[in-house]
């Protein structure tokens, strides 16, 4: 992450030059030549570090340092003095002072300190994100689980663009598990000891959007008491994940998309730029094409956004999945939740492969907790799940019936996808009439099919 230094000095000379040693350092900076000014940038952005004389005109910097926790909590505060007294080093460190230097100082010493500074922040910054990814594996249950060839190309390809560093859209209804895609992707690519931030924009009140996503200064709007770094720079060297993207509003967007273009963020009320860096994921369950029609969406962004692009096949596609998804899923909501659960009656198994799960794998996941947490034996059969379940099993003829039906399904967009989907070479590939074509794919759910789903 680029660090951020306030300096504070009212030699103006020494303000110039250190300003410009540091940023030819790769810092960005900003300065201060009074304790009134150092306030007024500590109450309105966020910084790193802070370097600030102790004498100044209008009071003594000790005081910039004891108001530091609440300006700006996260800072680290050096002090430049001209007094070499060892009380004078105890009172800057009383005072919340990391270090001191006596002027006048090398310039050389100043940048090991603030190299020793980003080191350890970097260190700490690190166990955090290491803390948070293993907590994440404690309370995320990994639902990409199954053999089917369509779970497979998903995994091929996450394999195959984790290392990239362009965007990726990651496209399918909900529930299947596009947050699951987009961490497997950052813990596949070369930022994976970085931060993983997750924003979903349909929980985010539109007039919080643009602070969550490009940081605030204090006092941009009511309520903003303190400043705000935003998830751009939060997730900055790491990956920033963008779900339900189709529900930005176009102001938004264009916003989005020149932060994508230039790698830089305004915060909201400020008007400097910050530069960022961040590999930006982004998942839809709408279709994006049509909105762009619609006039909903910028078409400019779709581009930027849908460089390369994963598409999840609902589980009514992958039934195949389904039994090894009902022992994951058995196994860790029996470790979740104290039980003893060693086995799944085959009849639940036939259940839940004539279902259509329009919830998808969320769906599967809620219905198996609910009979985990029901079933009073070791073993899960159909009596422990909800009355649409329940059903008297099927008799052999009904379960080839479904088989022939299952098989249909998958045969029909499989000839479909061939042509490209075009309905009437695929009618003929079938070898029947369009009209037959239209009513089994109207009896089979796949009216309107076109391979986004």
């Amino acid at each position: 992450m680029d660090m951020r230094i306030l300096i504070v000095d009212d030699e103006e000379t020494l303000l110039k030059n250190l300003q410009r040693f540091l940023e030819n350092q790769g810092y960005q900076t900003e300065t201060a030549n009074c304790l009134v000014q150092a306030r007024q940038w500590l109450k309105s952005d966020s910084f790193d570090i802070v370097l600030t004389d102790r004498c100044l005109p209008d009071g003594d910097g000790s005081q910039l340092l004891t108001e530091g926790n609440q300006l700006s909590p996260d800072s680290v505060f050096i002090m430049m003095t001209g007094n070499e007294s060892i009380d004078s080093a105890l009172d800057a460190f009383h005072s919340g002072a990391c270090d001191y230097l006596i002027k006048p100082f090398s310039f050389q010493s100043l940048s090991l300190k603030l190299k020793n500074i980003s080191q350890y922040r970097n260190l700490e910054r690190q166990n955090r994100i290491l803390r948070e990814s293993v907590q994440r594996c404690l309370d995320t249950e990994n639902l990409l689980v199954g053999n089917s060839q369509a779970l497979q190309k998903v995994m091929s390809m996450v394999y195959k663009l984790g290392p990239a560093s362009s965007t990726v859209l990651i496209t399918g209804e909900s529930g299947t598990g596009k947050d699951l895609v987009a961490r497997s992707l950052h813990s596949h690519s070369n930022r994976k000891d970085q931060a993983f931030i997750a924003l979903n924009m349909a929980a985010l009140p539109e007039e919080l959007v643009e602070s969550q996503l490009f940081g605030h200064v204090r006092g941009a709007f009511t309520g903003a008491e303190q400043a705000r770094e935003g998830a751009f720079r939060t997730a900055s060297g790491g990956t920033l994940f963008l779900d339900e993207i189709g529900e930005l509003s176009l102001k938004t967007q264009a916003k989005l998309l020149r932060v994508l273009e230039e790698q830089m963020v305004q915060p909201v009320g400020s008007d400097k730029s910050i530069k960022t860096d961040v590999r930006v994921l982004a998942a839809t369950n709408r279709d994006l094409s049509k909105m762009v029609e619609e006039g909903k969406f910028r078409q400019d962004l779709l581009y930027r956004l849908n460089v390369l692009e994963i598409h999840i096949p609902p589980l009514r596609e992958r039934f195949e999945d389904i039994p090894a998804l009902v022992e994951h899923l058995v196994l860790r909501f029996s470790s979740k939740h104290g039980k003893v659960v060693e086995c799944v009656d085959q009849t639940v198994i036939q259940a839940f492969m004539g279902y259509p799960w329009k919830g998808n794998v969320r769906e599967l996941a809620n219905v198996l907790e609910r009979a985990i947490l029901l079933c009073d034996g070791d073993s899960l059969d159909i009596s422990d799940l909800s009355e649409e379940f329940a059903a008297a099993p099927e008799s052999d003829a009904q379960i080839l019936s479904t088989a022939v039906e299952r098989f249909k399904y998958q045969h029909i967009i499989s000839v479909l996808e061939t042509v490209d989907y075009k309905r009437d070479k695929a009618a003929k590939l079938l070898g029947m009439s369009p009209a037959t074509l239209y009513r089994q794919m109207d009896k089979l759910g796949l009216k309107g099919f076109d391979g986004r789903h």
